[in-house]
């Protein structure tokens, strides 16, 4: 018996029966090798759908995903390659706010619904079975000939719990979740000297046609308030993190406890 998912993947490889069956071969492939369960329906459609960039066509999101997964295997162990497959979210910052504790996870895509815009997903929630306040979803491939990191979208909670994301940027003392992953996802890349990161503007945005709700805001103004050069492929480009010092308050501290989080996180995921 086949669920909606499956079925709705039968009927989209029938669009693009070829990069389907590459892209299910592949990663079916990919999973067993490294002893992750088997891709579900969801994820074996991605290239048949609007995948990261909506202009692309099924071939470009195929040669895409298995360009992300290719510096996976020369970036990341084994260990964390099976739990980013397998969807298990793992702790990586813990900021202690005014009142309340805060925590950031990484995980496959798919464990926060955002698997059309990358392949892991950072997100920031206060436990684990908490609403997430906040998510963002990335892979990795080259970009004019360099290793780059692309962002494929940036959510807020559901319409729900907006004043959850008020609270909890009071309780971090004025730091928006947003902008905690944000720098989460810089400080990702910077670990792995990735120097260009990059992220969808509103015109390639495969939910487009959710943006402006409460949502799903625009993605230009978000990124241009944060350092970001518009570009002609993905939409924006960011320049490498500044080094330079930080005026000492409760906000930056929460800041530096995230680069720090990461920079230990990463050494030990990091294939030596």
């Amino acid at each position: 018996m086949y669920d909606k998912a499956d079925r709705l993947y039968v009927l989209r490889s029938i669009l693009a029966p070829i990069s389907s069956l590459r892209w299910r071969w592949f990663i079916r492939g990919f999973h067993r090798k490294i002893g992750a369960p088997p891709p579900p329906a969801r994820i074996l459609a991605k290239p048949v759908r609007a995948y990261v960039h909506k202009q692309f066509w099924p071939r470009h999101r195929v040669a895409l995903l298995l360009e992300h997964f290719h510096w996976s295997r020369t970036l990341f162990t084994s260990d964390f390659l099976k739990r980013i497959c397998a969807n298990q979210p793992i702790e990586l910052v813990a900021l202690q706010g005014r009142r309340d504790k805060y925590l950031i996870f990484i995980s496959g895509s798919l464990a926060v619904i955002s698997q059309r815009e990358g392949e892991i997903s950072i997100y920031l929630a206060k436990t684990l079975a908490s609403p997430r306040l906040a998510r963002i979803s990335f892979l990795f491939c080259k970009v004019s000939g360099r290793l780059s990191l692309v962002i494929g979208g940036i959510q807020g909670p559901p319409a729900a719990n907006k004043h959850a994301v008020i609270d909890a940027t009071r309780d971090l003392h004025g730091l928006r979740p947003k902008d905690a992953i944000f720098l989460a996802v810089r400080m990702f890349a910077q670990q792995f000297l990735i120097e260009n990161v990059y992220a969808i503007g509103d015109a390639n945005h495969v939910l487009q046609r959710l943006q402006n709700s409460a949502k799903f805001s625009s993605y230009d103004a978000y990124w241009r308030d944060r350092g970001g050069i518009s570009e002609p492929v993905y939409g924006f480009r960011f320049e490498p993190l500044s080094q330079e010092c930080k005026i000492k308050n409760k906000r930056n501290e929460m800041k530096e406890a995230i680069s720090t989080s990461i920079s230990v996180f990463t050494n030990s995921i990091r294939i030596r």
